[in-house]
This record gives structure tokens, C-alpha cells and sequence, in this order.
């Protein structure tokens, strides 16, 4: 059966209501994208937006620190590793979302932003530097964003 006649023959069971119409219009399966469905689309890009301004924040302070207090830190930022391996965890689980239910477009966008993000050196010395490639995570998250929305705006270009 083909899509056009699939489509039709759930209309008809609908529309002719009882207790199977109810059914098929409260499916709803979680992570597979329908046809026409930006709550799932939306969420995932919720969620990778959620996920990497934590992971930028805690790589920002971590290496700021780092080269602020130099030894005087390590005891603390030692402690802090548990919490940025999960951070870090958190925006692959992420970026797997966006994939799932993702466009082509959106889903290139994330990787870059994941590429951004990783490209953070913590252990940079010089704060120019940092401060360039911060602020390329910055931009990534910009472009991802307004990419979502062009994507979720139904006028997108491509």
C-alpha cells in the first residue's frame, strides 16, 4: 500500500470514528518524526540548545580558571571533571536527537556546533586565542539557531 492510499484509508477510519479512530489520532511515537510534526523536531533542537550552553559555559569558566589560578586550581577543576564528562555526554545524547529527527541542514549546523564546541582548548595559554575560538562556539550557536527556525518556519529555502 502506498503512502496516498495509507493516508486515505487512516482518514476513512477517522472519520468514521469508534474506538480505532481514537487510537490513531493519540499515536504519537516518541524520537520518530511524523510527516508535518515540528514538536518533535522542535524538541530536539530545544534540547541541543540546552545541552551545549552548559558545555560552552563549563569549558569558558574551566579554562578561565585554569589560566587565571593556574596550580592553585587544579585541586578544584579535578573535581569538576565528573560533572563536565556528564556535560559533554549530555550534548552527544543531544546532537543523536537532532539526527534522528533532524533536516540535512539543521543536522550540519549541530555537528559544526559540536565541532565548535570541541574545539575549545582548555588548556590554551593565551586568552586571545581562547577568546577567538569561544566566540566561534558562539557563532555556531547562533547558526544553528536561526537554521531551526528557518527549518521550523515551513519557509525554508531549501
Amino acid at each position: 500500500m502506498d503512502l496516498i492510499a495509507s493516508g486515505v484509508a487512516t482518514a476513512g477510519i477517522k472519520a468514521a470514528g469508534g474506538p480505532l479512530g481514537a487510537l490513531i489520532g493519540r499515536y504519537r511515537p516518541t524520537g520518530v518524526p511524523r510527516l508535518g510534526s515540528r514538536e518533535d523536531r522542535a524538541g530536539a533542537y530545544r534540547r541541543m540548545l540546552d545541552a551545549s550552553t552548559p558545555s560552552f559555559a563549563s569549558s569558558y569558566q574551566f579554562a578561565n580558571l585554569r589560566r587565571e589560578a593556574g596550580r592553585a586550581s587544579y585541586k578544584l577543576l579535578t573535581a569538576q571533571m565528573p560533572a563536565m564528562w556528564e556535560i559533554s555526554s549530555d550534548l552527544i545524547s543531544a546532537l543523536n536527537g537532532v539526527r534522528l529527527c533532524g533536516s540535512v541542514q539543521v543536522i550540519d549546523a549541530a555537528e559544526k556546533l559540536v565541532t565548535a564546541a570541541g574545539d575549545l582548548d582548555l588548556d590554551e595559554r593565551k586568552a586571545d586565542r581562547f577568546q577567538l575560538k569561544a566566540e566561534a562556539v558562539v557563532a555556531a550557536q547562533k547558526t544553528f539557531l536561526d537554521t531551526c527556525r528557518e527549518e521550523l518556519s515551513h519557509n525554508a529555502r531549501w
